[in-house]
């Protein structure tokens, strides 16, 4: 007989229809607990358009009062307690047998204190970023030391971020990777509505937040060896962040105006038609130290994948684990602007590699990289570690 799934409580401070990465994945994690065809009880910030996560999700989400998108760290230890009243309520009264949370900042505080209370053991997603910028802090680290060491098993998004948890737990036995997952419903090859206006240029694609760590600077610079080698080209930079006006005025001083598109936030049902639009996606993340920067993953890698469309990325962080280096994409070194120049002149003028790549990195999407594969894993690791 199939061993059922423990009934589960998932909080998380991230959750539609907030924006960004991190509310996508506890949006899937929600998805895949679905699969799992148990009940589950979802508590998350508040929202405006919940019908519309409701209708998608397939159940309800319990929206905590106090716990508003965009303030939720204004007052930390009061978020703490509202998670931890509203989980301790919901544990109690629907009997759950296990927790889960998306980070352990506040959610994981919050479970933490539930399982000191009643028992319950719990489990933290990990994504890069939330652990490695504590290990700087020490009264931060403190407290994510004890919220990850005492959780039955740590969920990383990458074989680096597993690294990293490992430095904080010491343990690797508690750590299992689970790579993020992509909606191919959502991303997949398409007609792109830009044909029209850049049929004769060759196209560079990044999808990223305008900050250092991203590596918009280092394709800018490798932009005056590629046009040697391609004239028409246009590089497209989706995204906003405090490094745009730097970026303008290099764009400015290399007298790159009319090859260099700041595209500005897009709406996440554009996303894929910005994918189709290019002949490769380019981001260059890099490890920042000083400033506890670090790219966990790269699920921007896996959406382009599942367009179809190439892919270069660069040797650090999590980034090798969403492009397989020679098979989905191209990995550089992020410091090298020639490297990075050579990567994108090959495949932008080889276009059975870049068919190939492209098509390989959306088979593994396609094949991997499944909510069901998502699910199904996720059901192990909790029935293997409760």
């Amino acid at each position: 007989m199939p061993q059922k799934i423990k009934k589960m409580l998932f909080l998380t401070v991230d959750f539609p229809p907030m924006g960004g990465g991190m509310s996508r994945h506890s949006f899937d994690v929600a998805l895949a607990l679905r699969q799992l065809k148990e009940p589950v009880v979802i508590a998350a910030p508040q929202a405006g358009r919940d019908k519309d996560v409701i209708a998608e999700v397939g159940f309800s989400v319990v929206r905590l009062p106090g716990i508003v998108p965009g303030r939720i760290f204004d007052n930390y230890l009061r978020s703490v307690v509202i998670f931890f009243l509203y989980g301790f309520y919901y544990c109690v009264s629907r009997r759950v047998k296990a927790v889960v949370v998306n980070t352990w900042s506040i959610a994981g505080v919050a479970a933490f204190l539930i399982k000191k209370t009643l028992g319950i053991p719990y489990f933290v997603f990990a994504h890069g970023l939330d652990v490695y910028a504590p290990l700087a802090n020490p009264k931060v680290y403190h407290v994510m030391r004890v919220v990850l060491k005492n959780a039955s098993l740590v969920i990383a998004n990458s074989n680096c971020t597993a690294g990293l948890v490992k430095r904080v737990v010491g343990e690797r036995e508690k750590i299992e990777v689970l790579h993020p997952v992509i909606d191919t419903k959502r991303f997949t090859p398409q007609p792109s509505f830009f044909d029209k206006k850049i049929a004769d240029k060759k196209v560079i694609l990044t999808v990223a937040r305008l900050v250092e760590s991203k590596g918009h600077e280092a394709v800018i610079r490798a932009l005056p060896r590629i046009i040697q080698h391609i004239p028409r080209l246009l590089y497209k930079i989706v995204g906003e962040g405090p490094l745009e006006q730097r970026l303008k005025e290099l764009v400015d001083t290399l007298g790159l105006g009319d090859k260099v598109a700041f595209v500005g936030n897009v709406q996440d049902n554009e996303l894929a038609a910005y994918y189709a639009s290019c002949d490769v996606f380019v981001m260059i993340s890099r490890e920042i130290k000083e400033r506890g920067e670090v790219e966990g993953f790269g699920i921007v890698f896996l959406e382009a994948g599942a367009c179809a469309r190439p892919v270069v990325g660069a040797k650090s962080g999590g980034v090798p684990d969403a492009v397989i280096d020679g098979v989905t994409g191209i990995l550089v070194d992020p410091l090298n602007e020639e490297e990075i120049a050579r990567a994108i002149i090959r495949i932008l003028q080889d276009e059975p590699l870049a068919k190939s790549l492209g098509e390989n990195g959306k088979r593994r999407v396609e094949t991997e990289l499944t909510i069901e594969n998502f699910a199904d894993k996720l059901k192990r690791i909790i029935n293997n570690n409760g």
